[in-house]
């Protein structure tokens, strides 16, 4: 599925469409253990669907719903707080060589 499409659907549909898919991958995993498999092209379709959904969603998310389709109703959940970004701290090397005593 194209991210074009999966624009058009709601934060919902696209959630359920991410938990679809995630559950015909792991299908698809057990078959292929099991010898079931022959199309192993599946395993990267899936990937690839699920992280172009994951995708649209952060977006509409990021957005807080204001880009939502005419057929889905707009939804009143809040949105996550932003954490507040902080640089780790990086050891510097000392360049000065320790004397032996």
């Amino acid at each position: 599925m194209e991210a074009k499409e999966l624009r058009t659907l709601g934060v919902d549909e696209l959630r359920a469409r991410c938990r679809q898919w995630g559950e015909e991958l792991f299908r698809a995993r057990f078959q292929a253990q099991s010898a079931e498999a022959k199309d192993t092209s599946v395993f990267k379709k899936l990937r690839k669907d699920i992280a172009r959904a994951q995708t649209v969603l952060t977006e509409k998310l990021k957005l807080g719903g204001s880009v939502v389709s005419q057929s889905a109703a707009p939804t009143t959940e809040a949105l996550p707080a932003d954490k507040p970004v902080t640089k780790k701290a990086t050891a510097k090397k000392s360049s000065a060589k320790k004397s032996k005593e």
